[in-house]
């Protein structure tokens, strides 16, 4: 589906959490603040067109199930509001076996994304060590 055949949905509280999977190629050690941080890259939609991909958290069964078979992954969180507030819709999408899946709607510019990675906590931190 493509951003436009989505629409937000109200039924979706501003406080409710969102994870997202970030992959090595998303995040970077942040020297100035002495930790890995997603990149503003991590919080744009998929290269085909189709709106970012995202979990409800609430509604899965914890950040294990959510990372089993992407090893070398991370987890971040962003919430629904934060979201909304870079006019940005939420929407349940749900996949087979991923009932919890739902997709963030709307154009992501740079400030958007920015905006977004600024804002994310990890659930699941980058499994890298800082470098030395």
């Amino acid at each position: 589906m493509t951003a436009g055949e989505f629409g937000d949905d109200p039924t979706i509280g501003d406080g409710v959490i969102l994870w997202r999977r970030v992959p090595s190629w998303n995040w970077i050690y942040d020297v100035n603040q002495g930790r890995f941080r997603p990149k503003s890259t991590a919080f744009d939609d998929h290269p085909d067109g189709s709106p970012m991909s995202v979990v409800i958290a609430v509604e899965t069964a914890g950040p294990e199930a959510v990372m089993a078979g992407h090893d070398g992954f991370a987890l971040a969180a962003i919430t629904v509001g934060s979201a909304r507030a870079c006019n940005q819709g939420v929407a349940r999408d749900p996949l087979p076996g991923n009932a919890a899946h739902a997709v963030v709607v709307g154009r992501k510019t740079e400030s958007v994304r920015r905006r977004l990675a600024r804002g994310a906590t990890w659930v699941v931190p980058p499994p890298a060590s800082p470098p030395s």
